[in-house]
């Protein structure tokens, strides 16, 4: 079981992975953190989380791993590069993924890890900014139960809702799904804005409307007032739901799948990121059908 005494190290301190490091400081645990972009540095130390520059020495400090990073290649490199952790004789010997990427990669990455001793639990999270300061994040997480009930301390404090999806990978599955379901969400949100538009009726009754509805959903209430007051300032940015999408998509290509709906996201999304909405809230994904349409 781990406590208060245990090391906990976090890798990955940007829009999500800092509040949780500041959380977990919060409640009295032990957080060391190496930090890749020294802009970064001046942030994490204000917080009281210590530094460790030498990405050896940091792994062999810490009893638990935490990756909060961007990409399938960030978690790779970090685990099994040249420099990663399997490589060091003295390293944790539970890593917590709470990265978004591929689930068929993580499934690799967790039996290459288990030979040398290393448990993976895939835990990506949703919630955004919002719900990582809170301590609300629900976590999906793949991985054996003996590992997840030594980390549900650590998890409780990170999250609110904390599910056991199943095996290594499930996870990650977990998460595409809810990236699919949000992005598809904000695509309906986004067309029936279109529609009351074209008949000038107020979009602000029209939420208010489908608020009361089968149509309500966290989506409508936090995306659809982001859309109507063009606050797009990053609750998650668009930049990282495109890549969320590529994955999503790159699994339905590898599976053989015929899913209309994530690759019409996922082409939205990814023209929406490169339309220069890259850093702003992935519910700019609005203004790319707004174009569409005129």
């Amino acid at each position: 079981m781990i406590n208060k005494k245990s090391k906990i190290g976090i890798i990955g301190t940007g829009i999500i992975g800092l509040p949780m490091a500041k959380n977990l400081l919060k409640n009295k645990y032990n957080v060391l953190s190496y930090v890749r972009d020294v802009k970064k540095h001046n942030a994490v130390k204000k917080s009281g989380i210590k530094i460790i520059d030498d990405i050896s020495e940091f792994f062999g400090q810490i009893d638990v791993l935490i990756l909060a990073v961007s990409e399938t290649k960030d978690v790779k490199k970090i685990l099994l590069g040249p420099k990663g952790l399997i490589k060091n004789k003295i390293k944790p010997s539970i890593v917590i993924d709470m990265s978004t990427i591929c689930p068929i990669d993580t499934i690799e990455f967790s039996k290459t890890l288990k030979k040398h001793k290393v448990f993976l639990i895939d835990a990506p999270v949703s919630g955004g900014e919002i719900g990582a300061i809170k301590g609300t994040l629900s976590i999906m997480m793949g991985g054996e139960v003996k590992t997840i009930r030594k980390i549900m301390p650590i998890l409780k404090v990170i999250g609110e809702k904390i599910t056991h999806v199943g095996k290594s990978g499930s996870g990650q599955v977990a998460k595409a799904c809810n990236q699919i379901v949000v992005a598809q969400t904000v695509n309906a949100i986004s067309e029936a804005f279109i529609i009351s538009d074209k008949f000038n009726i107020n979009k602000n009754k029209v939420r208010e409307a489908l608020l009361g509805g089968f149509a309500n959903s966290t989506a409508l209430e936090i995306h659809g007032e982001r859309i109507l007051k063009s606050n797009y300032k990053p609750g998650f940015k668009t930049k990282l739901h495109a890549k969320d999408l590529r994955i999503a998509k790159d699994v339905v290509v590898k599976k053989n799948l015929k899913l209309d709906g994530v690759n019409l996201v996922n082409k939205y999304m990814n023209k929406c990121n490169k339309n220069g909405n890259s850093e702003k809230d992935s519910s700019s994904y609005y203004l790319t059908i707004k174009e569409e349409n005129k």
